[in-house]
């Protein structure tokens, strides 16, 4: 309760404060547009040339001042009412929003931790008691009490090395204390749990008893040091033998590569010459990227001693033979706008997301003050039988009561919860017939808070982010827009045929032709030169239907295409601008190409249809332009010119 009354307080003091640093830039008609909002759209839109130069300013409040008179006329005329416009709206807000809940609230903080983590590597050891994932519930109670057992001894004051030697079931590491050596995130899928107390239990200290899909462990952390990070490096291999000879030809072999590196041969020769690694050779070496733990320590060692890109080692020897090793590249995980993506993709494809999702759930019903009434949910399940697992079911007759209730949300009702049992066939169907129905039913429960929680959350996003706020309105506003710009200006510039010819008869001057060439296009499908400079010399003097007649006779032989080009076209820019004269041959994949002028055209006035297009758009403008200085004159805006002064920089 106290920690509730302070944060009554602190929104309390938090909103008076922000209303008094986000004034009032302007208002159209008395409604207010609030510099936060203006800097998140001149931002938004102008990017790198949002500069707050007097000039850039003043440029982008003309066109907002502009667009609010606009969205004002269409609220006046209620365009914001219309059911189609409020169902595409609630489209792009539950789109929006399942973006935010998971973005903003699950990935978008993992993706944070996981980013901070990968800053430092941690010195390990663990005791393990192994049990496997699916396992009957006697043996995960025996392996679970056998962990406890450990984690009271510790507790007690026991050596850690006794216990781990006595207790654990990792007999590669048991007898070394259960050393594991230096670990980094991100840990593989099954291992959240693990990585978590790893990185929240204190240098020096062990953690509580954890799951990983392999059993419980305790870990016990032993020191911290900057991360490795990730190199990206390739290698060349001689692979070692039992026999002594093997191995020694195998050392003469990585030597004389070794020798040919240093007289300067490039690596990645050298790796597909002689390397002995098939996955590697034909790569030139190249193994990617790697981080800690992934190779022999000795292999590892050298590769991170490596401390400039395309720096090479000495030979190493490690259980697998004599290696030589290539730094490419370094990834710069501190950056983290530049690793963001990556490690964006790294978590959605992690159970560590089911994991925080369901700790999103936990968080939202906490945060809104969630109730429930479980007798309401043990009455219903009273009234259940082995039919709950098939097609057939019908849902029971029931008193129905409040069965839970997320903060001032309507409370969902046991009839609400009967409902989604009934719809949810596919999953009813997944549980097994001999399932408990308490233990079906109390999952089904579950999604049914599930739902809910993520529906009440999502009702708050616009208090929760102003940038969510910000969106729904720019995109509220944006679809008022284009509807009334629609229904003002351009329905109106193309079935006002009357007022278009007008516009047109009055600007015809805008409307003219430069000075035009009409011309044939030739193309010859034939490789026989004879052929094609016979073909070129009837064109001069003759017209295109008789050059077709004369040579298309068996089979397409010509083909003639009428055009014509303003003067400055590109289509002429190897063309003499002269009656009569023609191109150069061109010839190209089995085929020539040539342009012959017949007549040039002089300049002149286009016809409505010869320019519509054109016509129509700059019409548009007019009508733009005149219904603004109507919009003007018909709404008051008012400018609070201290405020906008400033903004200026």
């Amino acid at each position: 309760m106290h920690k509730l009354i302070l944060s009554i307080v602190f929104t309390f003091f938090a909103s008076i404060i922000f209303a008094q640093n986000d004034p009032v830039l302007f208002t159209v008609e008395g409604v207010p547009v609030h510099v936060s909002e203006f800097d998140y759209i001149y931002n938004k839109n102008n990017g790198d040339g949002a500069d707050y130069s007097k000039k850039s300013l003043e440029e982008y409040l003309d066109l907002y001042v502009k667009f609010k008179l606009k969205v004002q006329r269409a609220k006046e005329l209620k365009l914001d009412t219309i059911s189609q416009l409020n169902k595409e709206l609630e489209g792009y807000r539950k789109q929006l929003a399942d973006s935010y809940l998971v973005d903003k609230e699950v990935s978008s903080r993992l993706v944070k931790e996981l980013h901070q983590r990968k800053q430092t590597d941690r010195k390990i050891s663990h005791i393990l008691v192994a049990v496997g994932e699916k396992v009957s519930d006697d043996a995960l109670e025996t392996a679970e009490k056998r962990i406890q057992e450990a984690k009271q001894r510790l507790d007690k004051g026991e050596s850690w090395d006794d216990v781990c030697v006595q207790v654990s079931d990792d007999k590669n590491t048991s007898v070394k204390g259960g050393h594991l050596g230096f670990y980094t995130a991100m840990m593989p899928t099954g291992f959240y749990e693990f990585e978590n107390a790893m990185y929240n239990t204190p240098i020096g200290k062990y953690s509580d008893v954890i799951r990983s899909r392999v059993g419980f462990h305790i870990i016990k952390v032993h020191e911290e040091r900057p991360a490795y990070g990730e190199i990206e490096i390739g290698h060349i291999l001689t692979r070692k033998s039992k026999k002594g000879d093997v191995t020694k030809k195998a050392k003469i072999k990585i030597d004389s590569a070794y020798q040919k590196l240093q007289a300067g041969a490039k690596f990645e020769d050298i790796a597909k010459l002689l390397s002995e690694d098939a996955n590697s050779r034909n790569k030139g070496g190249y193994l990617g990227f790697t981080g800690i733990n992934r190779y022999d320590p000795k292999f590892e060692k050298a590769a991170f001693a490596l401390n400039k890109n395309d720096m090479i080692s000495e030979i190493i020897e490690t259980t697998v033979g004599y290696h030589i090793i290539k730094r490419i590249s370094k990834r710069d995980n501190a950056d983290f706008e530049r690793s963001k993506n990556l490690l964006q993709n790294l978590v959605s494809k992690d159970d560590r997301y089911t994991i925080a999702r369901k700790a999103l759930i936990s968080s939202i019903k906490e945060e809104a003050g969630f109730t429930e009434n479980p007798s309401a949910l043990n009455a219903f399940i009273s009234k259940l039988d082995k039919e709950f697992y098939s097609f057939k079911w019908l849902e029971p007759e029931i008193t129905d009561v409040e069965l839970f209730k997320f903060g001032k949300q309507k409370a969902m009702m046991l009839s609400d919860f009967s409902a989604f049992c009934k719809k949810s066939t596919r999953e009813r169907l997944k549980f097994k017939k001999s399932a408990p129905l308490a233990e079906s039913t109390h999952s089904l429960y579950m999604d049914f808070i599930e739902v809910n929680a993520l529906a009440y959350e999502e009702s708050n996003l616009e208090n929760k982010y102003p940038e969510f706020k910000a969106l729904m309105r720019e995109y509220e506003e944006g679809i008022l827009l284009f509807e009334i710009t629609k229904q003002e200006v351009w329905d109106k510039a193309s079935s006002d045929t009357t007022g278009l010819e007008a516009f047109f008869n009055t600007n015809r001057e805008n409307y003219k032709w430069k000075e035009r060439a009409e011309v044939v296009e030739y193309e010859i499908f034939s490789e026989d030169p004879k052929l094609v400079k016979e073909i070129y010399k009837l064109a001069q003097k003759s017209s295109s239907d008789e050059v077709l007649a004369k040579f298309n006779t068996d089979k397409k032989i010509v083909k003639a295409v009428e055009r014509t080009y303003e003067k400055g076209d590109k289509g002429m820019a190897k063309v003499k601008w002269k009656a009569g004269k023609s191109s150069e041959l061109k010839s190209e994949n089995k085929r020539t190409k040539f342009t012959l002028v017949k007549q040039l055209l002089e300049p002149g006035y286009k016809k409505i249809n010869e320019s519509r297009g054109y016509i129509i758009a700059d019409y548009q403008d007019k009508l733009e332009k005149d219904w603004i200085s109507e919009l003007k004159s018909k709404y008051s805006v008012k400018i609070m010119d201290a405020v906008f002064k400033s903004m200026t920089k």
